[in-house]
C-alpha cells in the first residue's frame, strides 16, 4: 500500500458542492448566534455524511476511513456548524461494541473520568462536551481501573446539561448524571483510543480549515490595491501567503499519512505526529492570514474569523501541542530505529 490515502472522487465532488452550496459564511453565523439547526443536520443526514466510514449492517453508510477523512476535511473547509465528526465518534465507539448506530446528531465524552457506571446507571459529570444541547444522543467510554471498558449511550434529555461554547461559538456544555439509565457494552476500546480517533479527524477539519484560510487570503491580497498594484506583488506579503500554503499542504499531507497507517493498525504515532503538526500549523496559519488581511480580517462581516476561530479553539481539543509532543518525546526517547520511524507509513512505535 502506498502512502497515498484514496478518496472516492464521487464522494469528495459531492462534499465540495454540497458544504459550498449550504454553509455559506451567512449561514454559519446564523447557526453560531442561534444554535444547532435541525433542518441543516437533515440536510447532511438525507446524504448520509455523518455516519461515513460505519458499516452499513449495523447503521451506517459505509466507506472506509479515508471516505470519513474527506468529510471531515471539507466541513472544516467550510466550517459546517454540525457535530458531523462528533456523530462519526459516537457511531465508531458503539459499532466498536457490536451496537447498532439509530439516526440523529449525537456526541461523545472526551474525558469521562469523572463518570461512573453503576450497573446500569450513569453518574458523575463531564466538561467541555461537544454539541450536547444539539445531540439525541451521548456517549462514552467508561474504564473501571482493572482493564475493562464499557461503551455507554445515554438519552442527551436525561441529563443536566449547563450550556457553555467554544471560541467557534458552537455548544460545548458541561453535563451531570444522577443515576441515570443507560445503554452499556463491552469493548475492547479504550478512552486513548477515542482520543487518537478523534485526534485524527480532528486534524482533518483542521487542514480542510487552512485550505480555505489559503485560498481566501490568496484571492485578498490579488484583488486588494495599494500604492498602485495588489498586496500580494510585496515581498512581505508573498511571505505569508507561501506560510500559508505551506501550512495547508504539509497538514493535509500529515493526515493522509496518518489515514493509510490507521488502515494497518492503531496508528498512535502517526496520529498523534498528524495532530501535534496542525496543532502548531494553524497556529502559524491564522497569524499569517491575520497579517496579510489587516484590520478586514478582524471583522465579524469578513468570513476570515469563522475559519480562524475555529483553527484556535481545535488547538487543544483531543490533544494539545505540549502534551502532543510529550507523548513523541518520550517514544522517540525509547526508540532505536528513528530514521526508519519517520519514513515509513505504518510505524509500529506505540506513542
Amino acid at each position: 500500500m502506498s502512502g497515498v490515502v484514496r478518496r472516492d472522487p464521487d464522494l469528495v465532488r459531492l462534499v465540495a458542492e454540497f458544504f459550498s452550496q449550504t454553509f455559506t459564511p451567512d449561514v454559519v453565523t446564523t447557526v453560531e448566534n442561534a444554535g444547532f439547526s435541525p433542518d441543516l443536520w437533515s440536510s447532511v443526514e438525507q446524504l448520509g455524511l455523518p455516519l461515513i466510514g460505519i458499516e452499513e449492517d449495523l447503521g451506517g453508510s459505509g466507506g472506509v476511513l479515508p471516505d470519513l477523512l474527506a468529510v471531515a476535511h471539507g466541513a472544516g473547509e467550510h466550517a459546517v456548524p454540525l457535530p458531523l465528526v462528533e456523530t462519526s465518534l459516537a457511531a465508531w465507539l458503539l459499532t466498536s461494541a457490536g451496537a447498532r448506530v439509530e439516526p440523529g446528531p449525537m456526541t461523545v465524552v472526551a474525558d469521562s473520568s469523572r463518570l461512573r457506571l453503576d450497573g446500569d446507571r450513569l453518574s458523575g459529570t463531564a466538561a467541555g462536551v461537544a454539541w450536547a444541547r444539539g445531540a439525541t444522543r451521548v456517549v462514552a467510554i467508561i474504564e473501571d481501573g482493572s482493564g475493562s471498558s464499557r461503551v455507554v449511550s445515554v438519552n442527551a434529555a436525561d441529563l443536566d446539561i449547563e450550556a457553555g461554547a467554544d471560541l467557534a461559538g458552537m455548544p460545548k456544555d458541561r453535563i451531570s448524571a444522577a443515576q441515570v439509565e443507560v445503554q452499556s457494552w463491552d469493548s475492547d476500546a479504550t478512552a486513548d483510543f477515542l482520543l487518537l480517533r478523534g485526534a485524527l479527524l480532528r486534524s482533518a477539519q483542521m487542514a480542510g480549515a487552512m485550505t480555505a484560510v489559503f485560498d481566501l487570503t490568496r484571492r485578498y491580497v490579488e484583488q486588494r490595491v495599494q500604492f498602485g498594484r495588489p498586496i500580494g506583488a510585496f515581498q512581505s506579503v508573498q511571505t505569508h501567503i507561501v506560510e500559508l500554503a505551506q501550512a495547508s499542504a504539509l497538514t493535509t499531507l500529515s493526515v493522509d499519512r496518518a489515514g493509510v497507517a490507521a488502515l494497518r493498525g492503531p496508528a498512535s504515532f502517526e496520529i498523534v505526529a498528524a495532530k501535534s503538526l496542525a496543532n502548531r500549523n494553524a497556529g502559524l496559519a491564522v497569524r499569517a492570514a491575520h497579517q496579510a488581511h489587516g484590520a478586514i480580517g478582524m471583522t465579524r462581516e469578513y468570513s476570515l474569523q469563522l475559519l480562524s476561530r475555529r483553527l484556535q479553539g481545535w488547538r487543544g481539543e483531543f490533544g494539545d501541542e505540549m502534551a502532543l509532543n510529550l507523548r513523541l518525546g518520550a517514544a522517540m526517547a525509547r526508540e532505536r530505529g528513528i530514521a526508519a520511524a519517520v519514513t515509513s507509513v505504518g510505524s509500529t512505535i506505540a506513542v
